[in-house]
């Protein structure tokens, strides 16, 4: 059970952003439990903050905890939080670790904080009366029944945004009695209907509605690469953004299972096909900076058959170029196999959502590159930046002529303007300061106006150039 929870923590946990409970019976198998965790992570790369918590009792309980084990599990909570407790101690001992590991719970998971606890293991502490939002598993190995069950089940039950739609209770035990014993617990005390929705869908039926959802995507844009047909059409636009926006939601539920496994027979889909739409519908709504991109869960480590491949991005065939590239005669140069295989990755790179990037890569490899204009004296990679810092001067530039505006301060404005927040333009008031008239090339003849055609534009021309040479 132990290699079950380790194998599929990182997805499980997405990326340990979030917490687990795991309850057994018994104080000694809470210590078993916690034993077994420590002897197979010794042996794994991956890090994990487990703790451990049950009922001390007092000096007179005939089934006290050895104290060296105590002391042994105060000593690894101080590895990972830094706050050492002693045994026996009034004031820093079991209580105070207790209500430590309480309110240290809610926080979620080490990926948030490596102080923060990954993994509480327990007997009947935290199953009564304890949530947390960023708490979305509980694996159970043990008999729960009716208000005992209900209670257990429910500290996973606070939702948080799209990350979190629902908890997951992971049984370890006779999943058919189990499942008598959670329908008899919800008449008793759910909504005592069969509209309750204190259960989700089962797996296999949101992988139906996601199927489902996936086919009416496709009927709106049939090739996503081709994704430039749909641009101008303002209807066909529009279709495609609704069905992508309720497939990515909806994708986004299903990943969340802990069943969960891209599966191309029943998805009705590749999970490369899929990434190609995410690219078109990124692409399509690029120069929207009102348009929010759809929740959609990160691709879950060990969950997709992607997993391990290379993902195509701008540095990624930065670096390929580079580890390719030869050198005749002091200058950069590649062959045709490899000029091939660059413009390919650059495809993708486009159709992963990335046009304008593709753009400018493409644009730099054919203008520079392929001319024999790059020195050998200096990295592939420096050079593309060096080229596109002086595009971006160039552009400044231009538009600070067109405007009669200092350029200096429009380059420093660029330069540390953030497209998260485009409404928000760095020395926006010291760059208005600056408009001469004599000097702009617009047919603007009144200062007044000019200064407010500025406020108007400079904001969209700093989304675009950002976007362009991001």
């Amino acid at each position: 059970m132990v290699e079950e929870i380790l194998s599929n923590w990182q997805a499980q946990s997405q990326q340990q952003q979030f917490n687990a409970i795991l309850t057994v019976a018994y104080k000694e198998r809470v210590i078993a439990y916690y034993h077994e965790f420590k002897k197979q992570l010794a042996n794994q790369a991956q890090k994990i903050n487990i703790a451990m918590t049950f009922s001390f009792g007092n000096e007179n309980d005939p089934d006290n905890v050895d104290p060296e084990i105590i002391n042994t599990m105060f000593n690894d909570y101080a590895e990972f939080t830094g706050i050492k407790f002693i045994a026996g101690d009034k004031k820093h001992g079991e209580q105070a670790y207790f209500e430590d590991v309480v309110e240290r719970a809610t926080r979620g998971g080490s990926g948030r904080n490596g102080k923060n606890i990954d993994l509480v293991i327990v007997a009947d502490q935290l199953l009564t009366g304890y949530d947390s939002k960023r708490l979305n598993t509980l694996y159970v190995d043990r008999t729960l029944k009716l208000q005992n069950l209900i209670q257990a089940y429910s500290r996973t039950n606070r939702v948080f945004g799209s990350s979190k739609e629902f908890g997951t209770i992971v049984n370890f035990q006779t999943p058919r009695l189990t499942e008598q014993m959670v329908n008899q617990a919800l008449e008793l005390y759910g909504s005592g209907s069969s509209s309750s929705k204190a259960i989700v869908e089962t797996y296999a039926t949101a992988v139906r509605i996601l199927a489902n959802d996936l086919e009416q995507l496709v009927l709106t844009l049939a090739d996503p690469t081709q994704w430039q047909l749909i641009q101008h059409d303002d209807k066909k636009l529009t279709e495609f953004s609704k069905a992508f926006k309720i497939a990515a939601d909806q994708l986004n539920i299903v990943q969340q299972y802990y069943e969960y496994q891209w599966d191309n027979t029943t998805f009705g889909m590749t999970e490369h096909r899929w990434l190609q739409y995410v690219g078109a519908f990124k692409n399509l709504t690029a120069k929207e900076s009102t348009t929010k991109m759809p929740t959609i869960v990160p691709t879950l480590i060990g969950k997709t058959k992607l997993a391990g491949t290379q993902v195509i991005d701008a540095a990624h065939i930065l670096s390929l170029i580079g580890s390719k590239v030869k050198h005749v005669d002091g200058v950069q140069t590649v062959n045709d196999e490899t000029k091939r295989i660059i413009y390919e990755q650059i495809q993708e790179l486009s159709q992963m959502g990335e046009d304008q990037q593709a753009k400018i890569l493409k644009e730099f490899v054919d203008t520079e590159l392929l001319t024999g204009r790059l020195s050998s004296q200096i990295h592939f990679d420096q050079a593309f930046t060096n080229w596109k810092n002086d595009k971006i001067k160039h552009a400044v530039n231009q538009f600070a002529n067109e405007w009669g505006i200092d350029s200096k301060l429009l380059l420093q404005a660029i330069t540390e303007f953030e497209l998260s927040k485009s409404d928000n333009v760095p020395y926006f008031a010291e760059i208005i300061q600056t408009i001469d008239l004599s000097k702009a090339n617009k047919d603007i003849d009144n200062l007044f106006m000019l200064n407010l055609a500025l406020h108007d534009e400079l904001p969209r021309w700093m989304t675009e150039i950002k976007q362009q040479f991001n």
